[in-house]
């Protein structure tokens, strides 16, 4: 049975050696308390050594061996006899408490580890004006309701309420938009000299500054384009109408208008085997909304699905919580956190 002096003074000894501080007469006075241990010592002392001592490194088996293999001095004083009877005891021993060791260690690892995976993990969003173009797609509710879905390296102005007998707003590049339907206040998206007029209806815009034309295509409703003159086109369900800015020219033609917006805004949304937590990386950049998932084994699912990019933040949740079985959300303002019922 070990003394209280003598568990203080191999602790102490290991820490050093663990944090290559010890001196040679250190390493062998090592030694010589580990040799003193009694077999049913040894767990006992390395759990109290790993409850008190924190390692910075993950040891494997070879190297937790060598570090105590190493503690072992040099018995060169031995005559060679001795040198021989030793040995075999010696390794054994080194085995014998690098193996305590590594088990403590791994069993230290392991409850930090069930620790991390009951906390939450958080995807954070960045906040971008509108105003202010970025690499990526954002999903946008305006002050009447109204969605708008900003591509890459688009810009929108809109004031932060709707003052008025009309909804105005200026748009830099390419952006779809599902309107909010209100009879007595008109939708208005001014891109440069064109005028793009809707009360309630799904369409998409692209003019970029420095193209020379200006295209609008309607999912749903109608909506009627103009510049400064004349009225340019009156647009129904998949049609679209090129405008030439320089020769003032509109062609109108007709197409399938939900591919033409879902060959941009599905991008990024296509999830094969993806893990929960860089869904939720996407859809925190995208909505504009802070997501908190409950735990990392929950974060660590794969899940396979797609969306077009035109739904709601809602709807997408819904359908990742349903593939996901025993998961739901909550939303609060721009916070939303993802739990498992188990």
């Amino acid at each position: 049975m070990m003394n209280t002096m003598q568990t203080d003074r191999i602790q102490y000894l290991l820490k050093k050696y663990l944090s290559q501080n010890c001196s040679p007469d250190e390493k062998k006075e090592l030694n010589l308390l580990i040799n003193s241990l009694q077999d049913k010592d040894l767990k006992a002392e390395f759990r109290t050594l790993w409850t008190n001592y924190s390692s910075e490194a993950t040891l494997s088996e070879e190297d937790s061996q060598d570090i105590l293999a190493n503690i072992l001095f040099d018995k060169k004083h031995l005559k060679p006899t001795q040198r021989r009877k030793t040995a075999r005891t010696v390794y054994f021993r080194a085995v014998s408490v690098a193996a305590s060791l590594l088990i403590l260690i791994s069993v230290g690892m392991y409850l930090r580890k069930e620790n991390t995976l009951s906390g939450p993990v958080i995807a954070k969003a960045v906040l971008v004006s509108p105003d202010q173009a970025t690499s990526y797609i954002r999903n946008l509710i305006l002050p009447d309701g109204t969605s708008v879905i900003l591509k890459a390296g688009s810009t929108l102005h809109f004031p932060g309420q709707f003052a008025g007998k009309t909804r105005e707003v200026i748009l830099k590049g390419e952006a779809y938009f599902d309107v909010k339907h209100m009879n007595s206040k008109p939708f208005i998206i001014h891109t440069g000299t064109v005028k793009t007029t809707v009360l309630g209806t799904a369409f998409d815009i692209k003019a970029w500054p420095g193209q020379k034309n200006v295209i609008v295509s309607v999912t749903r409703g109608k909506v009627r384009v103009e510049d400064e003159e004349k009225v340019l086109a009156v647009l129904t369900v998949n049609q679209s109408v090129n405008y030439n800015l320089r020769n003032t020219d509109a062609k109108q033609q007709t197409l399938n208008a939900e591919e033409t917006v879902s060959d941009w805004t599905k991008q990024d949304m296509v999830f094969n085997r993806t893990p929960f937590e860089s869904i939720a990386q996407i859809l925190s950049k995208r909505y504009g909304k802070n997501i908190t998932i409950s735990n990392v084994r929950l974060a660590n699912e794969k899940i396979t699905s797609s969306f077009s990019g035109t739904e709601s933040l809602e709807n997408i949740l819904d359908i990742l919580c349903a593939i996901n079985a025993d998961t739901r959300y909550a939303i609060n303002a721009n916070e939303v956190t993802i739990t498992s019922k188990n």
